[in-house]
């Protein structure tokens, strides 16, 4: 079980949901028109600049000392990853703005900015859950993306429900969180990702 919920926190790790989700827009939308030269270099360049930087910085950390694991036990650790995480999706909306991706994949980045911010402000007094944040941002995201373009992926909605029980498990039983930690990371994530998603739908009317 603990190999299993090791598993389980390595493939659904934060620093790979915004990933994840471009690449469920690139496949699930009308972005699908896209050559797939473009679709690798969006995701590409996503991966490189919201995972392999930021997991580099993290690394650097636990090298020098900063930082005892890679798993940032000690909430003081996580606030120089929180901002070199939040620096990271503002550089990589700033680059799919000049792919000229849509203004409501754009908005998904920007709720997850203030979701890591919120939850750095947490973090100064409580510790949060950041696989939570990163879940259920992903699923509040496409939720959004589904009210947006009228569509029902009920089989995603399950299967990612599935996934966010299991992410959550997992951290309960490793004891990296508390129950109540993960769930109000979750809801952090949703409302941020989906409220930016419903804002963008509204900005395209005024």
């Amino acid at each position: 079980m603990r190999l299993f919920s090791n598993i389980i926190s390595f493939l659904f790790h934060p620093l790979l949901m915004v990933t994840y989700g471009i690449v469920l827009a690139l496949t699930f939308t009308y972005l699908a028109i896209y050559p797939p030269t473009m679709k690798l270099l969006i995701a590409g360049g996503t991966f490189v600049s919201t995972a392999i930087i930021p997991a580099i910085f993290i690394w650097l950390m636990i090298k020098s000392g900063a930082a005892v694991d890679i798993e940032l036990s000690d909430r003081r650790e996580r606030v120089v990853p929180y901002l070199i995480f939040i620096t990271s999706i503002m550089v990589c909306t700033f680059f799919l703005y000049k792919m000229m991706m849509p203004f409501w994949l754009l908005s998904m980045l920007i709720g997850a900015c203030f979701a890591l911010i919120f939850a750095l402000c947490i973090n100064f007094f409580w510790k949060i859950s950041a696989h939570a944040i990163g879940i259920g941002g992903l699923l509040g995201g496409i939720m959004g993306v589904a009210r947006i373009h009228m569509i029902n992926p009920y089989w995603a909605f399950i299967v990612l429900f599935v996934i966010a029980g299991l992410v959550g498990t997992s951290r309960i039983f490793l004891k990296r969180h508390t129950p109540m930690q993960v769930y109000t990371g979750f809801c952090l994530g949703f409302m941020c990702t989906f409220v930016a998603s419903l804002l963008s739908y509204i900005y395209l009317f005024i």
